[in-house]
């Protein structure tokens, strides 16, 4: 009978943390490497900002890539952070996107700006999905 008391003591103490632990979407190898592409992507299409060409090219490329990780995130069960995290990213990168589609002249600092942006964005996405229980 102690330990029946013991265990649901530990039980209704730790409660919200094993519901958390059992309801936290798991690891999911497609979704860590959508943003692993992302954050690659950015790291590497900021050093090609000067050639107005490719900065257009890498901005359409890199939408491209974000809001397919967004319809990704929405799709995957108990995972409102990652849907809103992914949605945010999308978002600056639809901005960057906007930019060389308006037809003005865009800065190279402007494109670096924006793809620092998502880069560090992505890091962050990736490091709390890194974390996840596999």
């Amino acid at each position: 009978m102690k330990k029946l008391i013991a265990l649901l003591a530990v039980l209704s103490l730790n409660g919200c943390a094993i519901y958390d632990a059992y309801m936290m979407t798991g690891f999911d190898p497609n979704e860590y490497r959508i943003i692993t592409e992302i954050r690659t992507d950015a790291y590497n299409y900021k050093q090609q900002c000067n050639n107005p060409l490719m900065a257009e090219s890498n901005a359409i490329l890199i939408a491209d890539k974000t809001q397919l990780f967004a319809f990704y995130e929405e799709q995957v069960p108990t995972n409102s952070n990652g849907v809103n995290a992914s949605k945010e990213l999308n978002k600056i990168a639809q901005g960057l996107r906007t930019r060389y589609k308006e037809g003005t002249p865009v800065l190279a600092l402007f494109c670096k700006l924006k793809l620092e942006s998502i880069e560090h964005s992505a890091e962050t996405i990736q490091h709390v999905m890194g974390k996840r229980p596999r």
